[in-house]
């Protein structure tokens, strides 16, 4: 998969990256072509805490300066597309990218296109009031078909 930046600061604004990712990411966007010296300083350290990684992060993604992802939400949302994505190719289970799109949306505070997520994911789990697990695996794919509809970039 080639070298996504985009990515890997939605999940840091998500708080789904240590420290000690970062020197991963800084010189895989060396390799990637892009350079700086907070990018090298980055690279190089070794067994990082996140007061050795301090401000390098935020000056390396300056360096980058490709980056779209901003803020929370938009991580948020890059996120949800990510699983959104992996549900249609079949990559991730349904149920499981319900799941992970539920939380999303909580975090977001159930904005339209994810607070359908919270419901589907939930219901596997209503007893004899649920239906049948296909049925909601194929409400989830066609939820995910909107959500990259109703976010396509």
């Amino acid at each position: 998969m080639p070298f996504d930046p985009n990515l890997f600061v939605a999940e840091w604004y998500c708080g789904l990256n240590l420290p000690e990712d970062m020197p991963a990411f800084a010189a895989d966007a060396l390799e990637a072509g892009f350079d700086g010296p907070a990018l090298r300083r980055l690279a190089g350290l070794v067994k990082p805490t996140s007061w050795d990684v301090g401000n390098l992060f935020l000056d390396a993604i300056d360096e980058i300066g490709v980056i779209e992802v901003r803020n929370r939400e938009q991580a948020i949302f890059r996120l949800a597309k990510v699983v959104a994505k992996k549900i249609l190719d079949g990559s991730m289970d349904a149920l499981e990218g319900a799941q992970r799109l539920s939380r999303y949306a909580m975090e977001a505070g159930y904005p339209d296109g994810l607070a359908e997520f919270d419901q589907l994911a939930d219901e596997p789990r209503w007893g004899e009031y649920a239906r049948s697990q296909d049925l909601v695996r194929a409400d989830i794919i066609a939820a995910a078909e909107r959500l990259l509809a109703y976010f396509p970039t």
